[in-house]
């Protein structure tokens, strides 16, 4: 095999059998479930609440003001209040961050703008 094959440019996993599959792909096994556990409580939570998929339906000002929601559970997670877990709450809401931006619904220049 030439050097200048595909194969050869990127990672490729040989299987049994001969079957091959590249190697770029996202690591979700890297993941901590305990990570997981907390954001799918959360979001059970808001489900029950709010309905599934509400966070959905928000528009640039919704996911916006996430930005400050993740801000209020951080300090109260670092002053050590256990109402509720501050972090899961963090979590979810720089997820709903991450999805509206992944879409196209916010961009780093909204927070320019915004803020």
């Amino acid at each position: 095999m030439s050097r200048d094959q595909p194969e050869n440019r990127r990672n490729v996993r040989r299987f049994p059998g001969g079957a091959r599959r590249s190697d770029r792909k996202p690591r979700f096994d890297l993941i901590p479930f305990e990570f997981l556990e907390s954001v799918a409580e959360v979001l059970t939570r808001g489900a029950a609440r709010y309905g599934p998929y509400n966070w959905k339906r928000g528009r640039k000002d919704f996911f916006l003001d996430a930005w400050n929601h993740a801000f209020v559970h951080l300090q109260k997670f670092a002053e050590g209040d256990r109402s509720e877990d501050h972090l899961g709450h963090l979590a979810c809401n720089v997820a709903f961050m991450v999805w509206a931006a992944k879409k196209g619904v916010i961009s780093q220049d909204d927070f320019n703008n915004h803020m």
